[in-house]
């Protein structure tokens, strides 16, 4: 995962990200607590003059000198303990609206007393409310700056690499589910917390199930086109690579699955994932398919 730290040296992913984010409502994080110490609004064109620092994002004159000087000195206080502040961007995209979002936010966390374990990552927690989380489909979610700059920094898919079956997988959802093999699975998606590549390592399990089963695909076309690997996609971007275990197609109701082995290194490794993953092509509108035979021949 490419840090802020790094970020700010590549002119043209700040301008991208700059472009994208717009109006936005921020948390600082104290990574050695995992508790959010500041909220604060700016925009996309505050980050493109002054980089990703965390102290640089809201501009000196929207907040009061004294806050101004609490915010600094916790932040230096967090650099002498050898850690960065973590950005997470709470809303992006936005009009006017950020100023209203960002009271709420600061209210809501002036208001409850932060309970201990905390998440080290957005949408962690989600067994903590009674209601589903919102605005699902938007892209405009809480999420880490890191995450965001990773996605720009990522290169696109070489129509070379492969023969592959890119699986897209949408945002998490919890649904058990009997998987190839006789295994029971958790649920199926994407999590926030998978941004964090330490993260998705931890849980490559979860992803392993998520794109082994079940889907309308043509194995006798998965076998003659040779393809032996799967990726998961996720916005985009290509997010885990793993190898099909041949022998271990199963059906179920029309649609197939099959078993995995994670691929974390080596030379097909780097020319699919490598350090920030590589960006697939951008579906035709309408195209609401969930699979991709990315074959060398044709590039789809």
């Amino acid at each position: 995962m490419i840090s802020t730290t790094q970020a700010k040296h590549e002119p043209r992913i700040i301008e991208q990200v700059a472009s994208l984010v717009g109006n936005y409502v921020y948390l600082l994080v104290d990574p050695t607590s995992n508790e959010p110490f500041y909220v604060g609004k700016g925009s996309g064109s505050r980050m493109l003059a002054h980089g990703l620092e965390a102290e640089a994002l809201t501009a000196k004159t929207d907040e009061p000198d004294a806050e101004h000087s609490r915010k600094i000195q916790r932040i230096q206080s967090i650099r002498q303990q050898g850690f960065e502040p973590q950005i997470w961007i709470l809303r992006y995209g936005m009009g006017n609206e950020y100023t209203a979002v960002e009271a709420a936010a600061i209210d809501l966390l002036i208001s409850f007393r932060l309970a201990s374990p905390q998440p080290t990552g957005p949408l962690e927690a989600g067994d903590q409310l009674t209601n589903a989380r919102r605005e699902a489909n938007s892209g405009h979610g809480i999420r880490t700056l890191d995450s965001l700059i990773a996605e720009f920094a990522a290169p696109e898919l070489g129509v070379e690499t492969g023969p592959l079956l890119l699986i897209t997988l949408k945002n998490w959802q919890d649904e058990p589910l009997d998987t190839p093999g006789g295994s029971m699975r958790r649920g199926h998606g994407f999590k926030a917390a998978w941004f964090n590549r330490e993260n998705l390592i931890a849980e490559m399990d979860q992803v392993a199930d998520s794109v082994r089963c079940w889907w309308k695909i043509s194995q006798e076309r998965v076998e003659r086109d040779q393809i032996h690997h799967v990726v998961a996609v996720h916005r985009g971007v290509t997010r885990a690579l793993f190898e099909i275990v041949p022998g271990t197609w199963e059906s179920d109701g029309g649609r197939r699955g099959f078993q995995v082995k994670p691929i974390l290194e080596g030379e097909l490794f780097e020319r699919v994932i490598g350090p920030y993953g590589h960006r697939t092509p951008r579906k035709l509108r309408g195209d609401q398919s969930t699979f991709n035979y990315w074959v060398p021949a044709t590039g789809n």
